[in-house]
């Protein structure tokens, strides 16, 4: 069935008073400005009957219960329709006001009424749902009514859409929308919240949907990978060159002990060993005898151009090596040299 919104003006006061009594909708026939309708009254009484089964009727502000279906915003009413009457076949209602009714009318807010009414499909009113201080008017007629603009509501067809009974009641279709509408604003505060948490930025004014985070999150998780990586690098390089530092502080400190490693080459090949293996290169390097300590019996090698002799133990590493003796010998002497302060 569905549902009509008219409004009705000549009845409130401009004196700032709350009137007790409005008419609410003219006897017999009346039709839109617009050109809907028409619309009939055909036994007030039955009207009247059927709008006060469900008790006492809310008088919002420009429809807010209706819309609220729509928005889930509050829609407070400022007075309640507390009965219906009969004056000439017109309906009237008799209003208990509340304070923000009372100020509004005082203020002279508004100049008409507007009920919202169940239809039948021939337009014959059924009954009276509620209705709204309005400034909109729309009926022409005895008593200056309006009618609303806005598309007619089949409560049917929002029962269906809500997933509601057939035998749904205004009251339960309306708490329905509030409460989804609730749900809603509350699921993307919900989701505001998650993307606050987890760091994520939503650029260009993004709604704040879970698609919306899951691409602002992988797009931060990426960057985040990315850095990580560059870090663990960082910290590797840092970690090698720490334990190329502690390899070459040993080797050098067996170099100035005189182990015989001073060539180069011999050198930087003891240097990697620390660094794969430090422990069984300290070992090694520790086992070889000094150059620098007496007593030491040498199996000589006299160069022809006099360099310095070589120890056996010198003369197996150059071998074993791939060294040259003369080139070692001429090196050692360097070291020698640098070791007491003499010139080479």
């Amino acid at each position: 069935m569905p549902t009509a919104l008219a409004t009705t003006h000549s009845v409130l006061p401009q004196d700032g008073s709350a009137p007790e009594w409005i008419q609410l909708l003219p006897a017999g026939t009346f039709t839109a400005q617009d050109g809907r309708g028409p619309f009939r009254v055909r036994d007030a009484q039955a009207v009247i009957s059927a709008s006060m089964s469900a008790g006492r009727l809310p008088l919002d502000v420009n429809h807010a219960t209706d819309k609220a279906m729509v928005t889930g915003q509050d829609s407070p009413a400022h007075a309640w329709i507390v009965e219906l009457t009969v004056r000439d076949g017109e309906i009237w209602a008799r209003l208990d006001w509340n304070p923000s009714g009372r100020e509004l009318m005082a203020n002279r807010s508004y100049r008409g009424i507007s009920p919202v009414m169940d239809v039948s499909k021939d337009g014959t009113v059924v009954r009276v749902l509620r209705a709204a201080l309005t400034n909109t008017p729309a009926l022409a007629g005895k008593i200056s009514a309006l009618f609303s603009t806005g598309p007619e509501m089949d409560i049917a067809q929002l029962r269906l859409a809500l997933g509601l009974a057939e035998t749904a009641d205004e009251a339960t279709v309306l708490a329905t929308v509030r409460t989804n509408a609730s749900a809603v604003a509350a699921h993307a505060t919900q989701l505001s919240a998650i993307a606050a948490a987890a760091g994520v930025t939503l650029l260009n004014g993004a709604p704040v949907t879970v698609d919306a985070i899951t691409a602002a999150f992988n797009t931060h998780k990426t960057s985040t990978v990315g850095e990580v990586v560059t870090l663990q690098t960082q910290l590797s390089e840092l970690r090698l060159g720490m334990v190329r530092d502690r390899a070459v502080a040993f080797v050098d400190a067996a170099i100035k002990a005189g182990k015989p490693i001073a060539v180069q080459l011999v050198r930087e090949h003891y240097i990697k060993q620390h660094m794969a293996d430090p422990a069984g290169t300290e070992v090694v390097l520790n086992a070889l005898p000094s150059i620098n300590a007496g007593g030491v019996v040498v199996e000589q090698m006299v160069s022809q151009d006099g360099s310095d002799p070589l120890t056996k133990t010198e003369m197996t590493i150059c071998k074993q090596m791939g060294l040259d003796p003369k080139k070692f010998a001429e090196n050692k002497k360097r070291q020698r040299g640098a070791s007491d302060g003499s010139e080479a």
